[in-house]
């Protein structure tokens, strides 16, 4: 997958979300030599790189915001910062809680894995209906990119929390089968729509979720854009 983005000059218009796909290959890799060269610390290094991994899939959702609105710079990283702003509010409020409280101490990183991928979809439900809210056509690479990570993250729901729900002593087999099913139906979601640099599709098509003309439509993103632009550089 990388070695095609890089072929296909989608690595360059999709910028954050590769140097995630990298930083889960150089991860993978990382624990294969770990498990071979050090056994007695690859617990320990997996569990880091998973933790960290969680908080790394945060910038799929900032890529999906910023290729929503492209075209429109200012509200692009209006939807960028807000996006971040979510990210990190509600991982403050809603995650954090559950690695220093006490109550669900026996199962931290479950908690933490589960409530971050509650979070995952909350946002991509936001970024979901702005685009439709919008007429927004997302194309190709940016639907497949949606698509596939919504898989992930709706697997990963259901399983963590079947697996909080079951316990690891009932569910711990399927835990582990299921995980790795997310992942891999993802990045096939991802290799097949990010295959071919696709063109963005324009706006000026009739919206059929509001009814109304998304040329009209463009040029009030256009104003709004205008004026976001003159009060960011006040």
């Amino acid at each position: 997958m990388i070695l095609r983005g890089a072929r296909s000059r989608v690595f360059r218009v999709f910028p954050l979300f590769y140097s995630y796909i990298i930083y889960c290959f150089c991860c993978f890799l990382s624990n294969y030599l770990i498990y071979w060269l050090g056994p007695q610390i690859y617990p320990s290094a997996y569990w880091i790189g998973y933790l960290v991994s969680i908080l790394a899939e945060f910038m799929v959702l900032v890529e999906i915001s910023d290729q929503i609105f492209r075209s429109l710079p200012a509200i692009r990283n209006l939807g960028r910062a807000l996006t971040i702003l979510i990210s990190v509010g509600l991982g403050l409020l809603y995650i954090l809680p559950t690695i220093l409280g006490s109550a669900s101490r026996s199962h931290p990183l479950l908690d933490f894995a589960l409530r971050a991928s509650v979070i995952k979809a909350i946002i991509l439900a936001v970024l979901f209906y702005v685009a439709r809210h919008y007429g927004s056509q997302l194309g190709r690479n940016v639907g497949g990119l949606m698509l596939g990570f919504s898989i992930y993250v709706a697997i990963n729901v259901a399983v963590m929390a079947s697996a909080k729900a079951f316990g690891s002593v009932l569910y711990a087999p399927i835990f582990w089968v299921m995980l790795p099913l997310a992942s891999a139906l993802c990045v096939l979601v991802w290799t097949i729509s990010l295959w071919e640099l696709a063109p963005m599709p324009s706006l000026r098509t009739i919206s059929t979720t509001t009814g109304r003309d998304s040329e009209a439509v463009a040029l009030e993103l256009t104003r709004f854009n205008s004026e976001l632009s003159k009060l960011l550089h006040r």
